[in-house]
């Protein structure tokens, strides 16, 4: 919203500088604070936006009435995002001197904010001015009451506006949209018809009118309309317009195809794009995973040194399940951009998924030298250093993670208490991994992983076996039909000697279970044998031992209890 202001801030000083000031007439005069703006361009020029500023103060303490200095501070506030200041300066520019380029500044500022009242109010004051383009000023009128529900008001200035006025197609534009909001279709019908006449070369025509005939149950004409557009207006974005009325009509391969042209189209803004991509990455969104591939090497190919395009397209591989493809595009995308956070995340993911750990902890290290201590990526280190077994690093990150991250969603503070308890556990620290996923399940009532494994070590230490059992039991219904979930409440009921119980939630894990560990197995094993079903338990603990327990102290007890064939603590 700033950046074409940015420009203007960036000409005051330079001119000023030279002894000169613009203003909105380009008139040229001298300015008494001329040589202390003389260092100003050098700080805007390297972003050093906070020196700009503390020089741009110490100009309006010794002259208050210096405007252009107050905007050049608005812009500079808006660039830095802080649009409350940003307005603050800009109302101090016009108390002095209501300029036109600081009612145009204020009302974008206020649109930003979504205060369209006071949007309005600057809008109508600037409409009063000379030199100004009065039509385009009311068509803008006529959306920000739109936009601020005042839709009555806003259809009765474009209908003024339209009868005192020589109608134009870029003001009936503005009309169809007021007639769409209230499905008067056949109005927009009439309205917009007579520009299809006579060639309009605006896209919108076109495409309002496509959903009129929609509206009004036409949809060849709709289809139609959208062809002649494309003829008349040779804008790509028609394309996508006929993507969504042959998806509409059930002819998805039709609407594929358009959608394609609409991606191999250098002229459709790649956001646009990507925005659709993103869509398409949601359940039942009517494209297939390959199709939507397609389109992803198409944004892609158009877009190349856009990172986002090989960050959509690694998503799309990683949805296929083709990770070193999803690697591949994740790793151009921060090449191209190393300040993406999200790129960085996913790559990062992806190579634990491919079980790279020690290339995951190299990614790791090179995205915290671009970003440091960024919460996102010290978590995913530390993931990477704890499934590499290195604790103590992991420990390192994971609290950095938590030290750096008291601004982030409590979900994501959930995860990061959650993996400081896998880690502290693996430390034997065992209160402290106790707390941290107690600390997890409060931030977030459903994380199911703190739940599991506080049940598990809970019940292992054979301690407040009654939270255990409530924090299994809540993980078997947040997720139901795990194994591995159903496996721990199996375990915590054991301990409790609820043996009966124990027995039904262990041989739901074994169904579930795609892959019988030797864990399992045992378990299993052991709540046999205190239902009484002596032989049925020993084959299990021989299975058990077949698949080589899961440390030597197992293999060793695994023996002792067939041998004894008896439960051995």
């Amino acid at each position: 919203m700033f950046k074409k202001y940015l420009k203007y801030a960036l000409l005051v000083t330079m001119l000023t500088a030279a002894g000169q000031s613009v203003s909105a007439q380009s008139s040229i005069q001298e300015k008494p604070y001329s040589s202390q703006l003389k260092n100003i361009e050098v700080f805007l020029r390297s972003g050093d936006f906070k020196q700009a500023l503390d020089s741009l103060d110490a100009i309006t303490l010794a002259y208050p009435k210096a405007d252009d200095v107050y905007f050049a501070k608005a812009v500079l506030f808006g660039q830095m995002r802080n649009v409350d200041r940003a307005l603050e300066e800009v109302n101090k520019a016009i108390a002095i001197d209501s300029k036109n380029e600081y009612l145009s500044f204020n009302i974008d500022i206020n649109k930003g904010k979504g205060d369209l009242t006071s949007a309005i109010q600057s809008l109508d004051i600037l409409m009063q001015k000379d030199q100004v383009n009065k039509a385009a000023l009311t068509r803008e009128k006529i959306m920000l009451l739109f936009n601020s529900e005042k839709k009555d008001e806003a259809l009765a200035l474009y209908q003024d506006t339209r009868k005192a006025s020589t109608p134009t197609d870029t003001l009936d534009i503005i009309g169809a949209t007021l007639l769409l909001a209230k499905d008067d279709f056949l109005s927009v019908i009439t309205l917009l018809e007579p520009w299809v006449v006579q060639k309009s070369p605006l896209a919108q025509v076109y495409s309002q009118l496509a959903q009129a005939y929609r509206g009004n149950k036409e949809p060849k004409k709709s289809i139609g309309i959208l062809n002649t557009g494309i003829l008349n207006t040779k804008d790509d974005y028609l394309f996508l317009d006929l993507a969504d009325e042959y998806r509409l009509s059930g002819k998805s391969k039709l609407s594929f195809e358009y959608l394609k042209q609409a991606f191999l189209s250098k002229n459709i803004d790649f956001g646009e794009k990507n925005r659709i991509i993103l869509t398409l990455l949601t359940p039942n969104s009517g494209f297939s995973l390959i199709q939507t591939q397609e389109l992803a090497n198409a944004l892609v190919d158009v877009h190349p040194r856009v990172a986002e395009s090989h960050v959509a397209k690694g998503q799309v591989n990683w949805m296929r399940n083709d990770l070193v493809g999803a690697q591949s595009s994740f790793s151009i995308a921060v090449g191209i951009n190393p300040y993406q956070i999200d790129a960085w995340r996913m790559l990062i993911s992806v190579d634990l998924a491919l079980e790279q750990y020690d290339q995951a902890i190299q990614h790791g290290g090179e995205a915290l030298h671009n970003i440091p201590n960024n919460p996102v990526l010290l978590y995913f280190s530390s993931i990477a250093y704890t499934l590499k077994g290195n604790y103590e690093l992991a420990r390192n990150l994971m609290e950095a993670a938590l030290n750096n991250g008291q601004n982030e969603n409590e979900i994501f503070q959930s995860n990061i208490y959650s993996g400081l308890g896998d880690i502290y556990h693996k430390l034997d620290m065992q209160s402290a991994s106790d707390v941290a996923y107690r600390e997890a399940i409060n931030l977030d009532s459903t994380n199911v992983g703190a739940m599991n494994n506080l049940a598990y070590y809970l019940s292992l230490r054979n301690q407040d076996l009654e939270d255990a059992a409530k924090f299994a039991l809540t993980a078997n219904e947040l997720r139901p039909n795990d194994a591995t979930l159903e496996d721990t409440y199996a375990w915590v009921l054991f301990k409790q000697e609820k043996y009966a119980d124990a027995l039904l939630w262990i041989e739901k894990a074994m169904k579930n279970s795609d892959s019988v560990s030797a864990v399992l197995l045992e378990h299993y094993g052991d709540i046999l044998i205190k239902n009484k079903k002596t032989a049925e338990a020993m084959k299990q603990w021989k299975l058990a031992l077949d698949r080589g327990g899961d440390s030597e102290t197992n293999i060793e007890k695994l023996k002792e209890k067939i041998n004894k064939k008896a439960y051995v603590e």
